[in-house]
């Protein structure tokens, strides 16, 4: 499959490039799904619009802080670039995920709610979101893959695309696809089977937080092996920055369940 389209439109001089308008379109389906799923009771219209309010701040920056940290090339690189060009070159999806559920908790201890009802409706929409988010990194060439000969294999040739020049004309791993697809499925799981069960009280409260976040664990930590895009700063074991973070979430998911189960 040949390349796609890093540039949706222009305006004069002003490009707006397909990354960042998907993921302003998932953010507009995470919060529609929380508000066609959510209790009212619990969560009335007001409590609502502030908690979309709420996240989209938390949600945002802390997406571009990790970036801005951990990927890039650290701080210092990111810093050059944004003075260079006048715009941040993107954000973390790890950052945009763990920002959202500290996001939550405040909300939930300022508004006085409970935290695992709100986390795991907002843990549900993620993988949603990420499926459509990840639809805009084709387009714009971010997150590419790694090297293959697969007759699935996508080529980018827009100089204009997010992959290093050495890349462009290059048979590359669909690893958004993949990843695409993984975040449905995870999706499916959560809305179809988890919620089931939470409802029917054979899971407690949370679970769909803890199962969102260990299945996506479980597919970046499986994509490191297709995926080509930048590793982050920190690369142990020849690990990537994603998955360790992936490895800390499992580690952390693991202490919550033990916990809530008992509660």
């Amino acid at each position: 499959m040949a390349g796609m389209r890093p540039i949706l439109f222009s305006l004069g001089s002003t490009n707006f490039f397909a990354s960042p308008i998907f993921a302003g379109l998932s953010a507009i389906l995470a919060a529609l799904y929380i508000w066609a799923y959510r209790d009212p009771k619990a969560l009335d219209d007001e409590a609502y619009w502030n908690l979309m309010l709420w996240l989209s701040v938390g949600t945002l920056g802390a997406g571009l802080a990790a970036y801005f940290v951990l990927y890039g090339g650290g701080w210092e690189s990111n810093l050059a670039f944004i003075s260079r060009h006048h715009r941040v070159k993107g954000g973390a999806f790890y950052g945009n995920y763990w920002g959202a559920m500290a996001t939550v908790w405040l909300f939930a201890r300022v508004w006085k709610l409970p935290f695992r009802p709100l986390a795991d409706r907002v843990a549900t929409a993620a993988p949603l979101a990420l499926a459509l988010m990840r639809f805009g990194c084709i387009q714009h060439g971010c997150c590419f893959g790694r090297p293959s000969s697969l007759p699935w294999a996508l080529v980018f040739t827009d100089p204009r695309s997010a992959l290093p020049n050495s890349l462009l004309g290059v048979p590359l791993h669909p690893s958004q696809v993949y990843e695409a697809l993984g975040n449905l499925a995870i999706f499916c799981v959560l809305h179809f089977v988890v919620f089931k069960r939470i409802r029917a009280g054979r899971l407690p409260e949370g679970f769909a937080f803890l199962a969102s976040t260990t299945l996506y664990a479980v597919l970046r930590l499986t994509l490191g092996h297709w995926r080509g895009s930048d590793p982050g700063i920190f690369t142990p074991w020849g690990l990537t920055t994603a998955q360790c973070i992936a490895l800390m979430s499992l580690a952390g998911c693991a202490v919550l369940a033990r916990r809530w189960r008992k509660a």
